[in-house]
């Protein structure tokens, strides 16, 4: 009990340190609101917005003065959302650095932009830099007189140093972990946590010295942003379990000279006579002869002692085969009661009159009524099914006949049963009952209806790729002769043509090649449906294959002046997979974000590390998919209908096939995408996956 209120002190104490670090972050932020409300509502801030007059950046605009007030970004936004000016310095050093990317996306799209009265914003935002305090106040003049010019923006990294000034503020040690990258086993265990208990405190001890305490961080939307956890010295607890040890110590001590005064005096005066009657009591019990007798001499306490267990033993003596036979009886009514109620069958006992004498709880609860209820009934006029099935199966012939009953029943509401009608007899073979057991049996018909129609969809199905793949090598032989005698007619070879004739020959080329690619699909298609795609694993290096398949992509990308990037994690370099897979599948995703890009678009190719899987990303900034849509992707031969999507040549067998063949590699596809933004395409397979399939 002592250690238990220690461990609630110390949860309280913890919980009340924990709050001062939540404060020296809170006073961290108020202190930046408070800076840029100063910086905000001052009549030259309000004519800068107007003029944009060099001297207020020459004099109130330095890079010391951004490090003396410890603020690390600066932007100036007029009320048409325009960038006016914008710094970032490092505080320690002065030294000017470029201003984050991310801060000008969010304020592009409003996040950091205030509204005419609708006071100031602040929070956090994660940047790629590291986390920032972030405070947005309406500019207005030195009177907090509007009409509001735009918006002032400072921002502080919450970086290393200023960690360990709050470290040095509260006396604690300090960790810090985004949520938005991967973090330890440990505090994913925590951000599961916040996500089920909002702004709740989580107490852990770490060993026998430390305490931790972990809280989260929203950012400017409220969504969890970081996690803090603070170390604290367990000295509430150490110096409880010392004073506990203290206490331990000498009760034993104590008990230990009381013991020993105690034995002496015992041995001294009936010991010895205890130790005669505890020997008798021992050799009665092991020998199970419970016609011995205690010999009775000195009339004191251990006289009347003997005196009653020579009592007991004749009552035991007497009562003991009877007792036993009692509760042998009882166990087994009791597993017997047991044993039927936890089965998922009906099961009831009726007398040969067919009256209901006993039902198992499942019974009971078919028919909605307690077995008092029960008992007695006529089995044919019960409620629930078992009166119908006992109808339907002629209960009463077991009787007669003396041997067992079963069929199949459907009921009125389609479910199916299976009924036993069994005779029970006594130990002289007289019928003395019988047992009704029924069984729900509409699932597993239902099971076996779905199983034979799967057989006969998958028997269609084979019977189709084998079609689809002999017809493919039969119309494969012919293109390959129109495509090969096109393209030496369009060499010239054998006389000159017109020009004319030149672009009707290129059309037949280009045909036959894109009908010999649409066969290709559908043999590989066919190959996946019907199990005979091997894959050839190797190992090779990621980045040069993804660098190829943008080569090859360039010249259509270029058609539309369509930028393509790779972006390669450093952790990967090499994978072992299907190579001309890989590079099959990845070519299809990033075709078709060029196909349904706009131009001047961007396309970009992603591979990162996730655990023992790689991630590969392609994302464009196209037309995008309708919510409506999204069931017809990676089904063959579908396409999106959409205005845009008629004027790109495909075949609908290309997501398909990604999706496929992904799934021979042991991965998993998926996507996201709204109309008008563009989409994102992705798929992870093992980082090794012909060692994992082995």
């Amino acid at each position: 009990m002592q250690l238990s209120d220690s461990l609630e002190l110390e949860r309280i104490d913890t919980l009340q340190n924990v709050r001062k670090v939540h404060d020296v972050i809170s006073i961290e932020q108020d202190d930046l609101d408070y800076i840029v409300q100063d910086w905000a509502c001052w009549d030259d801030t309000y004519q800068f917005i107007e003029d944009r007059n060099q001297q207020y950046i020459n004099v109130d605009l330095q890079n010391e003065t951004l490090a003396g007030i410890r603020v690390n970004v600066m932007l100036f936004v007029n009320d048409s959302g325009d960038v006016i000016y914008a710094k970032s310095v490092d505080v320690n050093s002065a030294e000017e650095k470029p201003v984050p990317e991310e801060l000008l996306k969010k304020i592009e799209d409003g996040t950091l932009l205030t509204k005419s009265g609708s006071g100031s914003i602040n929070g956090f935002v994660l940047l790629d830099e590291g986390p920032m305090f972030i405070a947005c106040h309406p500019i207005l003049t030195t009177k907090y007189e509007g009409p509001s010019k735009g918006t002032l923006i400072f921002g502080r990294f919450l970086d290393s140093s200023l960690l360990d000034s709050f470290e040095n503020t509260t006396h604690s040690s300090l960790s810090m972990y985004r949520v938005d990258r991967d973090i330890t086993p440990d505090y994913q265990i925590k951000f599961k946590n916040f996500s089920e208990f909002p702004n709740k405190t989580i107490i852990k001890p770490l060993n026998e010295e430390e305490v931790a305490g972990y809280f989260e961080l929203e950012d400017l939307s409220g969504q969890p942003a970081l996690i803090i956890r603070a170390d604290f010295p367990r000295d509430l607890y150490l110096h409880s379990k010392k004073t506990l040890n203290f206490i331990y110590s000498l009760l034993l001590l104590t008990g230990i000279m009381t013991g020993i005064g105690v034995k002496f005096a015992l041995d001294k005066l009936f010991i010895s006579r205890l130790v005669g009657i505890d020997n008798f009591v021992t050799r009665v019990r092991s020998e199970k002869d419970f016609s011995k007798r205690l010999p009775l001499k000195d009339n004191d306490e251990l006289y009347r002692v003997s005196r009653e267990i020579n009592g007991m033993l004749n009552e035991i003596y007497l009562t003991e085969q009877e007792y036993r036979k009692e509760q042998e009886l009882k166990a087994q009514e009791r597993e017997k009661k047991v044993l039927l109620d936890s089965l998922n069958e009906l099961v009831v006992f009726v007398n040969p009159q067919l009256n209901i004498i006993w039902a198992n709880k499942a019974a009971l609860e078919n028919m909605k009524i307690s077995l008092q209820e029960a008992v007695g009934i006529f089995i044919k006029s019960s409620p629930g099914i078992s009166g119908p099935l006992s109808e339907y199966v002629q209960f009463e012939q077991i009787f007669i006949t003396d041997s067992k009953k079963s069929g199949e029943f459907t009921a009125e509401d389609g479910s199916s049963w299976s009924v036993q009608a069994i005779p029970v007899t006594d130990e002289d073979g007289k019928i003395v009952g019988g047992l009704e057991i029924c069984r729900d049996i509409t699932e597993r018909k239902a099971v076996e209806k779905l199983l034979q129609e799967k057989q006969i969809a998958e028997m269609s199905n084979c019977t189709k790729s084998e079609f689809l793949a002999n017809m493919s090598h039969e119309l494969r032989t012919p293109l390959n002769s129109i495509i090969g005698f096109s393209d030496l007619l369009s060499e010239q070879v054998h006389g000159q043509l017109s020009e004319k004739q030149l672009r009707y020959v290129g059309n037949i080329s280009k045909s036959g090649k894109h009908l010999l690619n649409l066969i290709n699909e559908i043999l590989d298609l066919s190959k996946v449906e019907a199990g005979k795609m091997e894959l050839n694993y190797k190992e090779f290096e990621l980045a040069n294959k993804l660098n190829m398949i943008q080569n090859l992509l360039s010249p259509i990308a270029d058609r539309k002046n369509i930028t393509i990037e790779i972006d390669v994690d450093s952790k990967l370099t090499r994978i072992c997979a299907d190579e001309d897979r890989f590079v099959q599948m990845i070519y299809n995703l990033a075709d078709n974000a060029i196909k349904f890009s706009y131009e001047n678009g961007l396309v970009k190719i992603g591979a990162r590390k996730k655990g023992d899987l790689v991630e590969i990303t392609v994302k464009d900034t196209g037309i995008g998919i309708k919510a409506e849509d999204y069931n017809k992707l990676f089904k063959p031969f579908s396409q999106i209908d959409s205005f845009s999507s008629k004027s790109s040549q495909g075949t609908g067998l290309g997501l398909s096939l990604v999706k496929q063949i992904v799934h021979l590699h042991g991965g998993y596809v998926w996507f996201r995408s709204k109309q008008g933004e563009g989409s994102t395409f992705a798929f992870t397979i093992p980082i090794n996956a012909n060692k994992e399939n082995s």
